[in-house]
Formats: structure tokens, sequence, C-alpha cells
């Protein structure tokens, strides 16, 4: 099986259907990574967020990040070790985030956020006192890339 590079628009469709994803940020040369939900949306990347820590720091620091989703879909045994491999699908997206402030783009990325996650049309609505205490990252996307071997 040949891995192939996937286009964009496919690695943006499983952008739009993987459930979460890997959030990579640095601080002072050392790498962090945490998983976290989040939603796609017209070349950004909106990851909800207590107001503060170690990601909320190193963002606030140095505001480049690396984005990972991946789904192995099935192990390949082989006669020999070096013959092993799996099926998979995964997207790595770079870009640079930001700590959003304005009530209404958090607001407007957190009904994106529920569009995704909540299929119960009978939520309580926000309240702004929740919406103040909550971050909102945004990653605007630099590039983009996917790669499958199924």
């Amino acid at each position: 099986m040949a891995k192939k590079w996937l286009t964009r628009e496919d690695s943006i469709k499983y952008l739009n259907e993987a459930f979460y994803g890997h959030l990579a940020t640095v601080h002072n040369n050392q790498p962090y990574l945490v998983p976290v939900n989040y939603v796609y949306h017209q070349n950004h990347l909106y990851i909800h967020s207590a107001l503060q820590g170690q990601k909320i720091a190193n963002i606030r620091e140095n505001s480049w990040v690396c984005f990972e989703i991946s789904h192995p879909i099935q192990l390949l045994p082989g006669k020999k070790p070096c013959l092993f491999g799996v099926h998979y699908w995964s997207v790595l997206v770079f870009g640079q985030a930001n700590i959003l402030d304005d009530i209404n783009l958090k607001t407007t990325a957190l009904k994106l956020l529920i569009k995704k996650y909540s299929h119960d049309d009978n939520l309580t609505p926000m309240d702004p006192n929740d919406i103040e205490n909550v971050a909102i990252i945004d990653i605007r996307i630099e590039t983009i890339s996917g790669k499958a071997n199924n």
C-alpha cells in the first residue's frame, strides 16, 4: 500500500469529522502537546480552554503552533518486523494562535463548537459570564497537509 498525500479538501474533510486533536505549543524550546476539542471554520481552528494554564501561557509567549489529528484504521502484520504497517490517515496544521478577547468573536466560536459537539437543540443559552470565563484559541491556518495509507 502506497502512502498518498491528501488534497487540501480531503484534509479539511477529516478536520471536520475528527472528534479531537492534539495541539503543540512551545515554551523555552520545550514542546508541549495536549489533546483538545476543536472546530474548523473558514481556515481557522477554534479551541476552548481555561483562561490560564500551560498552553495559554505558551501561546502568549510564542504564537506559532502545530495541530494534529490522526486515525489508525488497521494494523497490518508482516512476516518480518520491517514488513509491519498500518492503514491510517493523518492531518497536520501549522499556524499562528491568538487568544480571542472580543466577546462577539468568542460567542461565535463557542456556537460553532456547540454545533459540532451537541445534538441537543434545547440547551440553555450561553450566559455572558460563562463566555467571559472561557478562553478561545483561534488558530489561523498557514499550512495544512494530510497523508493516508489505506
